[in-house]
């Protein structure tokens, strides 16, 4: 009888471990409560879902969660115990053939430090979903007074940066080859900044394999674009100055794109 018990514990084991799980974007951390990347809005292009899904081709996209550790409902603020997702049936509009997963796996999240994540996975298979998909999480906050539903994206500005859409574009059988307009730009130019941290200016440093003209664009962790300028790029090492001097201390994306095609990277200021 024991060695039964010692069999199906490892079995559970196995079966645990093997599950479909995610890993949350330590680079958030330190940041702001919120989601990470942010819902797309059109003033916070490079938030969303970017990574387009393909008909029988395997997929998995990770959404970072940092659970505030207060809730704003009807004007009053409410100590959040945790948020908890349903471990089936509360991500709407899915592709069919397509899942999702929580860390931690019991899809209970809490507040403060804790960094958690929901990871949507699997494989398209009907022609049908071909297109945009507009993806919710359904959830419900637990205070220490209610417990209140809510649904991310959020519209309602309970939850700082959780407002906007989460787009999934669904594209046919093929169009999602692994040298595709999106990795373009990535397999010709390497960036790095320094200083990094840096307390008011910095130089971003782009290796680039042939000439473009870019634009490069900075945005905070709210997907609030806080710089824009085009520029020039020539084939080898490339040195463009940034002033940081009149933004906030905390950790900014940074990109150049052609339109097309996009290569990101981040810095963080430190005065």
């Amino acid at each position: 009888m024991k060695k039964i018990v010692l069999f199906l514990f490892a079995s559970f084991f196995v079966t645990l471990i093997s599950a479909q799980s995610c890993v949350p974007d330590e680079l958030f951390r330190d940041s702001a409560i919120g989601v990470y990347p942010s819902p797309f809005r059109e003033d916070r292009p490079d938030g969303g879902i970017d990574v387009p899904a393909c008909i029988n081709e395997s997929y998995e996209f990770v959404i970072t969660v940092k659970v505030p550790p207060n809730l704003n409902f009807s004007g009053i603020q409410l100590e959040i115990d945790s948020v908890t997702v349903a471990t089936t049936g509360a991500v709407n509009n899915l592709p069919d053939g397509m899942s999702y997963a929580c860390n931690p796996p019991t899809c209970v999240l809490v507040p403060q430090d804790t960094l958690s994540c929901i990871v949507l996975f699997g494989t398209p298979t009907n022609p049908n979903d071909v297109g945009i998909k507009d993806i919710m999480v359904n959830a419900v906050v637990h205070t220490n007074i209610i417990s209140q539903p809510v649904t991310l994206p959020d519209n309602s500005g309970a939850i700082p940066g959780a407002d906007g859409n989460y787009f999934l574009e669904v594209r046919e059988e093929g169009a999602c080859m692994t040298t595709s307009t999106r990795d373009y730009l990535k397999e010709q130019l390497s960036l790095v900044n320094t200083p990094n941290p840096f307390g008011y200016e910095t130089t971003i440093e782009v290796t680039s394999l042939s000439q473009e003209v870019l634009t490069f664009e900075v945005f905070d962790l709210v997907g609030k674009r806080v710089h824009t300028e085009k520029v020039n790029i020539l084939a080898g090492t490339n040195r463009i100055p940034f002033d940081g001097s009149q933004l906030q201390n905390g950790i900014y994306n940074y990109s150049f794109s052609n339109g097309q095609s996009r290569v990101s990277s981040k810095m963080v200021i430190l005065k």
